[in-house]
């Protein structure tokens, strides 16, 4: 009886004062209170520039210290630019470099026990989904949609943004970095009237940047005996822990899946697989002495050294090459460069013989995620945001002797960068055009383990296994990874994965 007297005397209370309120108004009915919660707040700049949006934002919480990860071998601009975001908005960045190998676990580890201490981490974009499904990190497409422009979204290359960036429908972190596979090689040699002459007459086509493994390798052979041995045709990464890359590029380029998607069964020991290994077993014959122990540091080294023709690998080696030209960003593990002005750029091939499209695998890009710890999150986005912004993404991929390269539109058409070298222009556009062909990172649930295994399988032939066995031994191991995570989990991710390809085809 109590209630409904109250209620009763409630409803009243409420019609007396709506009509104060619409006479007060002149009839007219007042705002929701959403609306004028917004125009209440405190002011915001929500106009202008990336950059000033997330200046603007950061100065919301000034005298915040944020601490981020990062990769230490790539921790020069942020480190750099960190002070500089301090002293434009009074949030201090504290980052803090780690090995590559320790990025992950520190994460885990950090998560597990809850600290909050880390407000932002540094991801390779392969361990996106299993860095998502354990809940290290959170998605991020609120604040994008509040603080990021649609022009400046779009900005982002699709196939760098499609294939990092997003996951399951989300957004889980921003790009700072646009790693993506294409071929650079000596022109300098492809070139040569004679080198030309006497290719043709050999293999009855012309020298140039090839279009299938098979003339990857006749093409690197040639030139090994052309220069008696003085500059190697080819070479690639083969040391454990480096190698995954490599032949996924290769396996996924001509085509090959991991998985059979409807029933999750490792196909990688099939025919394409066993190629594959073939094809890197085949490098070897060609390429420099003890290759099969080589990471990207004799890879590069090599290369800038003058005893490399053809590699393909990540883009800091475009202007790393070049840096006798003018461009005054190389680092001081690299041997002086004896090859400017005398490299070109290329696609990689697809397929193995004949024809096919090319390219451009898609790895070991520098992705800013959220922590689901932070008790700094808008701070952390505002930090993500700025480095993400056109202006400082172009000063971060000219930093010297910096890791982090073009995947904006703006970075690939700026006329700073493109005056950087004379070859520039020609560059950008070689990554602009592999962005279309681009081969998603192994962006699924497993896919952390699924390169571990891939890895392995390359070693495992270096050292002297059967390819085959070696094959079998891996598609058991993967197996075992699906069994142990859940097939039907796995299946829906791996399916999602593959959609990326289409997803980015359709992009352009």
């Amino acid at each position: 009886m109590f209630k409904k007297r109250f209620i009763s005397i409630s409803v009243l209370l409420f019609l007396i004062a709506f009509i104060f309120v619409v006479a007060f108004n002149g009839g007219e009915k007042p705002e929701p209170a959403e609306e004028a919660e917004e125009v209440a707040a405190p002011a915001m700049m929500l106009e202008g520039t990336q950059k000033e949006i997330a200046e603007a934002l950061a100065k919301k919480y000034a005298g915040t210290t944020i601490t981020m990860t990062h990769e230490g071998l790539a921790v020069g601009p942020p480190a750099a630019f960190a002070p500089i975001f301090e002293k434009a908005t009074g949030v201090k960045v504290n980052v803090i470099g780690i090995a590559y190998e320790e990025m992950k676990s520190k994460a885990f580890t950090e998560h597990e026990a809850r600290t909050g201490a880390v407000d932002v981490y540094c991801l390779d974009a392969d361990w996106l989904v299993d860095f998502a499904a354990m809940g290290v990190i959170q998605p991020i497409d609120d604040m994008i949609k509040k603080y990021i422009s649609e022009d400046d979204y779009r900005d982002m290359y699709p196939g760098q943004r499609i294939a990092t960036m997003e996951h399951g429908g989300e957004t889980w972190g921003l790009l700072v970095d646009g790693d993506i596979f294409i071929l650079y090689y000596r022109a300098d040699i492809f070139e040569d009237p004679a080198a030309q002459s006497r290719f043709k007459s050999r293999y009855g086509y012309d020298l140039a940047a090839p279009k299938s493994w098979e003339q990857y390798n006749q093409i690197g052979q040639f030139i090994t005996d052309f220069t008696d041995g003085e500059v190697y045709g080819g070479a690639g990464v083969r040391l454990p822990g480096g190698t995954y890359p490599w032949f996924l590029q290769i396996y996924r380029g001509a085509g090959g899946r991991i998985f059979d998607p409807d029933t999750m069964e490792p196909i990688i020991n099939g025919k394409l697989g066993k190629q594959t290994l073939e094809q890197m077993m085949k490098e070897l014959e060609y390429g420099p002495p003890g290759m099969e122990n080589w990471g990207i540091g004799e890879l590069w080294s090599e290369f800038v050294n003058g005893k490399v023709a053809m590699q393909f690998s990540w883009p800091p080696i475009g202007r790393f090459s070049e840096a006798a030209s003018g461009l005054a960003n190389y680092p001081e593990w690299l041997p002086p460069t004896k090859v400017a002005g005398k490299v070109k750029y290329a696609l990689i091939p697809g397929p193995i013989k004949g024809d096919g499209p090319p390219a451009a695998g898609v790895t070991g890009n520098i992705l800013w995620c959220v922590s689901a710890d932070t008790k700094n999150r808008e701070a952390a986005f505002a930090w993500m945001m700025w480095i993400n912004s056109p202006e400082m993404a172009l000063k971060t991929s000219l930093y010297p002797n910096s890791l982090f390269d073009p995947y904006r539109y703006s970075q690939f058409e700026s006329p700073e960068y493109r005056a950087a070298w004379p070859n520039a222009p020609l560059y950008l556009e070689t990554l602009m055009e592999a962005g279309k062909y681009a081969i998603p990172a192994t962006k699924t649930l497993g896919g952390t383990e699924y390169d571990e295994i891939v890895d392995r399988l390359v070693s495992s032939v270096m050292g002297g296994q059967d390819i085959q066995n070696a094959l079998d031994d891996a598609a058991d191991k993967l197996k075992a990874v699906v069994n142990r995570l859940g097939q039907d989990r796995v299946k829906t991710s791996y399916k999602d994965f593959l959609k990326l390809q289409d997803q980015i085809r359709e992009a352009y």
